[in-house]
């Protein structure tokens, strides 16, 4: 049998690679990471952001991280691939990995911005039922204010932001797959999201994380702060079982 189509677990190779993937993701630095910033801001559940706000440790070390894993390797490498086409044209099209202040207490990363048509774009690698869902549906409260607070970042620093754009890369298949979904920026909707961060920050401050309403579904089992088994208090949360 081999390496790659033994069971879980029934290989020791196997499961000494695995461990070696597991604990160098577990110690990036996004898995590190205890302050809030545009791609969690916007999340529908309240719970969740509130223990960001709080600081919380992360306890669910269950999902599986290659997704993660990929989509950091795909973005390594764009990132790479639109520098070079900077150098090959002699000009600074596309201004790649920008850091972004968002506030004085959040900041993030923009994945490219286009100075040709002054639009953000994130980088979204994805499996086929979430491409599927943005191909039809428009991406969900999350990506879509991730992108606006990257735009809202921009525009304060002085760029021209005109629009906002998702470039969603199939996670398995073929760049035919690719899917872009854009629209105009909008100044209010950042406004508008980090109205209402700032008052999850103060149910927050004056309830716990665990206190506030929660937004139950099927991603709860990525949640950084899942925690089956017990009620949520204020080092995670059931999830969809019993939130």
């Amino acid at each position: 049998m081999s390496l790659f189509s033994a069971p879980a677990g029934a290989d020791p190779l196997g499961t000494a690679i695995k461990g070696v993937v597991r604990a160098a993701s577990a110690g990036a630095p996004r898995s590190r990471q205890r302050t809030i910033g545009p791609s969690s801001a916007g999340h529908p559940c309240a719970r969740r952001v509130g223990y960001e706000l709080a600081g919380t440790e992360h306890v669910n070390a269950s999902s599986d991280p290659w997704p993660a894993i990929v989509g950091t390797a795909v973005h390594a490498w764009l990132a790479d691939a639109f520098a070079q086409h900077n150098r090959r044209e002699g000009r600074d099209r596309w201004l790649v990995e920008q850091r972004v202040a968002v506030t004085p207490t959040m900041s993030g990363t923009a994945d490219l911005f286009d100075t040709a048509s002054g639009t953000v774009i994130d980088h979204k690698v994805l499996g086929a039922d979430s491409l599927k869902s943005i191909k039809r549906d428009g991406p969900g409260q999350q990506y879509r204010t991730q992108i606006h607070l990257y735009g809202y970042g921009l525009a304060r620093a002085g760029h021209d932001v005109r629009r906002v754009a998702l470039a969603c890369y199939p996670r398995s298949g073929f760049l035919d797959g690719l899917h872009v979904w854009s629209e105009d920026y909008d100044d209010a909707l950042a406004a508008d999201a980090l109205a209402r961060l700032a008052g999850v920050a103060e149910l927050s401050r004056l309830l716990d994380p665990a206190a506030l309403p929660a937004e139950p579904g099927a991603g709860c089992t990525w949640c950084p702060f899942w925690r089956p088994g017990g009620p949520a208090d204020a080092a995670g949360c059931p999830g969809a079982a019993t939130a």
